[in-house]
């Protein structure tokens, strides 16, 4: 019955029920105090009257008795007494009980004015105001507390809301782009009858070429989806890692004139080492590509303490602006769209690799490199 009530109805229900008690406490207690005293005046000792003579003397009479006591049985007057007083007393505990009601109905419903106004205002918000704040009370209580937490709320659901505005239009131009290729190849193509062997190539290496960029880029959503589960998990050197790593991308390196280090002790990580694999090789990637032509990329882990192992992944390339930190670990996102045109890929690796950090229930910061360039940081459980 409580629950289907109003928060106003349900402080005045109880209340009221608090001051019934209290109430009808103190009113039986005062009808038992006042009973008790009444019945202590009704047998109060009276003394017979006695006369004094001319000389001053107090006259005692033998035939007099010399006290006398009231009958234990109350008078008629002291009866009437007693009940006047029990009815007075349940009429003014009846009106305590009201006042109280309508009191508490009166304050609560001051009390509770601004929880209402933020009722009102939140019954407003929808998805296209979502980055509109809430005023917050003066008040500093719990309701302004409320308030502050419910902006925050809708904070973060605008900035989801954005991403994922942001990811379907750029999914979408991805998928797009090599669609269009193709079709305009085709069309082009049935435009004559007779073609050479030369135009089937072409034609056949446009749609492989085209077809490799959709599957590659279907395959990195499926990976982002897919990953509920982190695969087998084993004890991880980490120096193993990058030296195969460093090994496999030497070559691209040296095409860039780029110079790779491994500043690297002996600390182990528990997790899945091709998921890893795939994380680092994609950081250390970047490092290459987004570098200056004589540039250097470098790794370095040390351990930093008994449970955490710190990798950092440092370039001396084009660096990213600020304005760029908080989006780029986002899906398609891009910071620098010129240089991105000319690299392969649909700028889903960083977002992959920072999905496969927190299935290691790991981070990963990005941060200027002291040097110039960008410092990539991750901390994994060791």
């Amino acid at each position: 019955m409580l629950k289907k009530m109003s928060i106003r109805l349900r402080l005045t229900v109880m209340t009221v029920a608090l001051l019934t008690v209290c109430c009808v406490g103190l009113t039986f207690i005062l009808n038992i105090s006042a009973d008790t005293m009444a019945t202590k005046i009704d047998a109060t000792l009276i003394l017979p009257a006695k006369e004094v003579g001319e000389d001053g003397r107090v006259n005692e009479s033998p035939q007099s008795p010399a006290i006398g006591i009231i009958s234990p049985v109350p008078s008629v007057d002291s009866q009437r007494a007693r009940m006047d007083f029990r009815m007075d007393s349940i009429i003014y505990m009846l009106l305590v009980i009201i006042g109280g009601g309508f009191l508490t109905y009166y304050i609560s419903g001051k009390a509770l004015k601004p929880l209402d106004m933020l009722n009102t205002q939140v019954k407003n918000i929808n998805v296209h105001n979502l980055s509109e704040t809430l005023s917050v009370p003066p008040t500093k209580d719990e309701i302004a507390e409320l308030t502050v937490t419910f902006n925050e709320m809708t904070d973060k659901l605008d900035n989801a809301f954005m991403m994922q505005a942001r990811f379907s239009a750029s999914a979408a131009h991805e998928l797009r782009t090599p669609l269009a290729v193709l079709q305009t190849k085709v069309d082009v193509f049935k435009k004559r009858e007779d073609h050479t062997n030369e135009e089937y190539d072409a034609l056949i290496s446009v749609i492989e070429k085209q077809t490799s960029r959709l599957r590659g880029l279907v395959g990195n959503l499926l990976d982002m989806t897919n990953m509920d589960d982190n695969g087998e998990q084993s004890s991880i050197c980490v120096k193993d890692i990058f030296e195969e790593m460093i090994s496999e991308l030497d070559h691209i390196a040296k095409d860039r004139h780029v110079t790779l280090s491994l500043d690297c002790d002996n600390s182990m990580v528990t997790g899945n080492i091709d998921l890893l694999y795939r994380a680092f090789y994609n950081l250390v990637e970047n490092g290459i590509n987004y570098n200056v032509d004589g540039g250097k990329v470098e790794v370095v882990v040390n351990r930093l303490s008994k449970d955490q192992v710190s990798i950092q992944i440092k370039d001396t390339g084009i660096g990213i602006a600020e304005t760029d930190k908080k989006h780029i670990l986002e899906p398609f996102y891009r910071a620098d769209q010129s240089r991105s045109r000319q690299m392969a890929g649909a700028g889903l690796g960083l977002t992959i690799v920072d999905s496969i950090m927190k299935k290691h229930r790991g981070t990963l910061t990005v941060t200027d490199n002291e040097n110039g360039g960008t410092c990539f940081h991750v901390i994994l459980n060791g």
